[in-house]
């Protein structure tokens, strides 16, 4: 987590220190003040990347050549420095030492959830399996070369099946059959984790008519095949089919989890307030799967909280706050926190983002 964040020419900030909670932050202030740009500094801390713009180059201030953000975590005693010039690639420095975006995210590990990710039941598979894939590669080192050799594997059956030609492909086919496996073991055993963690938050908040829905989500882990036909046996029978295609139509790459309310789709159903509300929930399952099993503080990030939630669901946002451990930091255009409801949270902190100008 980050205990410490620094922002120089960094998109509205030419200079910022902000000295944050290890359990929850709320930022408030009018649109254009700088909420989400503090949020977003915070998730470069984690990823190298922003949630709004793919563009790091745009990130820095109208006028300036580079942008500087620094964090550091006091339980670790980890220093972290980012610096995005508008003529070089991004660097990252940890502990005085160059490293890569893989060794960040394990060591400032986050989770964001913002306007282009509110309506996790909504959004298309590959955003639910890189969500669950992420959290996984940050629990066990295994998993992320698992990862990447299924899809370099992956990759070459594909090229095979683009040239028309198969002559070559069954070695291919047994190599990721067998990766294919191991990956999935992985994500089923993660994905069965938060699915204990995300049913036991939901049992311990208060009941209401905007929890009721939480109920009735049927949700399961779909591994991107039938389950019961063997990989290698799959990937051979479909060969025809995936020539026709030029791509593996089925296998884990295709994994998916799903949500259903009476064997119709959630997103059909639920509101997009429930949608966001469960959305948050999720997150937040996965995080206790990390914090709990394998010992690691992960950060919530969640912009304009309000946005799509009444004041019903705000409520239960406001429950759940109660029973999660980790660092939250979350950001609302309007300051629905008054000082006896703060007094009922742990380590609160409120920062109005106007005034940090």
């Amino acid at each position: 987590m980050i205990h410490d964040l620094t922002l120089n020419n960094f998109r509205c900030f030419s200079s910022l220190n902000i000295k944050l909670s290890p359990g929850i932050n709320f930022f408030y202030g009018k649109n254009g003040s700088g909420k989400t740009s503090i949020l977003e500094a915070i998730n470069l801390c984690s990823s190298a990347k922003s949630f709004k713009s793919g563009n790091l180059q745009s990130l820095i201030s109208i006028g300036e050549e580079a942008f500087n953000i620094k964090g550091h975590d006091n339980t670790s005693g980890y220093s972290l420095v980012i610096t995005k010039q508008k003529t070089k690639p991004i660097s990252i420095l940890l502990n005085n030492s160059k490293t890569t975006t893989s060794k960040l995210i394990r060591e400032f590990p986050s989770t964001s959830i913002h306007n282009n990710t509110f309506s996790f039941a909504d959004a298309p598979p590959d955003f639910r399996r890189k969500l669950l894939d992420k959290s996984i590669f940050i629990a066990d080192k295994q998993f992320s070369e698992t990862w990447f050799s299924y899809y370099r594997c992956l990759k070459q059956r594909n090229a095979l099946l683009k040239n028309g030609s198969i002559i070559n492909i069954e070695p291919w086919e047994k190599k990721l059959a067998d990766l294919g496996k191991e990956l999935t073991a992985l994500r089923i055993k993660f994905f069965n984790n938060t699915f204990y963690e995300l049913k036991d938050l939901i049992s311990k908040l208060n009941k209401s008519p905007s929890t009721d829905f939480l109920e009735n989500i049927n949700i399961s882990f779909y591994p991107g095949w039938d389950h019961d036909v063997e990989l290698s046996e799959l990937f051979k029978s479909n060969r025809n089919k995936d020539l026709r295609r030029k791509s593996t139509s089925e296998g884990p790459h295709k994994a998916d989890i799903r949500f259903l309310i009476e064997d119709v789709e959630a997103k059909q159903i639920l509101s997009r307030g429930e949608q966001k509300l469960f959305s948050i929930l999720w997150c937040c399952a996965q995080h206790e799967v990390l914090r709990k099993y394998h010992e690691i503080n992960a950060v919530l990030i969640i912009d304009d909280i309000k946005s799509e939630l009444d004041d019903s669901t705000f409520e239960v946002f406001l429950n759940l706050l109660n029973f999660l451990n980790n660092q939250i930091i979350f950001s609302c255009i309007d300051d629905h926190f008054s000082s006896k409801i703060e007094a009922d949270f742990r380590e609160f902190k409120k920062f109005h983002v106007e005034q940090l100008k």
